[in-house]
């Protein structure tokens, strides 16, 4: 079912400063915002189009609560890092929305959960992944949610058996969502499961130093990474597609003020033909950030 969602809760960003206040008598909420004055030399004001419920406070109390938010192709996946049967996948621009079905029980003890939203270019269809991999023997179980139907299905694959952990985030490209794994070796390297063969295939990534965290997404039609410490940040980009030796640095700076794991969870959405633009939010905390956009 497809629906519709209104805000109740209004939001304010200021030029000058980002901040958000929440109001107590609420429930924890996702807001989609929208511009209301983009041309404003002062203030902008963002309007919330419609929010999304996630566990009261009751539930959440003394508990870091994230809000998982994907992206691909205006859409946008959702899902509350504490209660995975709240999750959805909306269209900030129409603020329609259409929640996904309860998904299978996990087995335990298992590594890090790890998530994809892709879209397969042969079927036209929208899909939702999840990985996991047991600690005890290293089994991956890969499940695959298509959006629109009422299931999850277990994809058979041939999975790397020295893959011990995968990273959370995703990102897709060329028909496949690429995950950053480590192996029983220690060796870090790149992952990406192809949604028209169901196979993963595995690229090598750019030497970093120990310490140097990384993320990885699609910029400009390439897969690049960020590596980033307290002194340097660095963004590499992969310039052939699947050739590990293709990585080259687009640019670096000195990382004197602020990291990247401190920035707020924000996508932007652009309405071209209403030329409006659009800012997606996830306001998990009680968050401030000073400085200009």
């Amino acid at each position: 079912m497809i629906r519709h969602l209104h805000s109740r809760i209004f939001h304010l960003v200021e030029y000058e400063r980002i901040e958000w206040h929440e109001r107590r008598n609420n429930p924890l909420c996702c807001s989609v915002f929208e511009v209301l004055d983009p041309k404003s030399s002062s203030n902008i004001k963002l309007d919330p189009k419609f929010e999304i419920p996630l566990p009261g406070p009751k539930s959440i109390q003394g508990r870091r609560v994230y809000v998982d938010v994907l992206s691909r192709n205006g859409l946008f996946y959702l899902s509350c890092s504490m209660d995975r049967d709240i999750s959805l996948v909306c269209n900030p621009i129409t603020g329609e929305f259409i929640r996904l079905p309860k998904q299978p029980p996990i087995l335990k003890p298992y590594e890090q959960i790890s998530w994809g939203f892709g879209f397969h270019p042969k079927t036209n269809q929208y899909k939702v992944m999840r990985i996991y991999i047991s600690k005890h023997d290293h089994r991956m179980v890969v499940e695959m949610h298509t959006v629109g139907t009422s299931t999850w299905i277990n994809v058979e694959v041939d999975y790397p058996k020295n893959l011990i952990h995968l990273l959370t985030h995703s990102a897709y490209f060329n028909g496949a969502l690429h995950w950053i794994g480590t192996d029983v070796d220690g060796n870090v390297s790149i992952w990406a499961f192809n949604f028209d063969m169901e196979r993963f295939q595995s690229f090598s990534m750019p030497p970093r130093d120990q310490g140097t965290k990384v993320r990885i997404f699609e910029f400009r039609g390439s897969i690049c990474l960020i590596y980033f410490n307290e002194l340097l940040v660095t963004m590499w980009m992969m310039k052939i597609y699947g050739d590990g030796e293709s990585w080259a640095p687009i640019f670096q700076y000195t990382n004197s003020s602020i990291t990247t794991s401190q920035l707020p969870s924000c996508i932007g959405s652009l309405d071209r033909e209403n030329q409006e633009f659009r800012i997606f939010v996830t306001p998990w905390c009680d968050f401030k950030a000073h400085g200009k956009f």
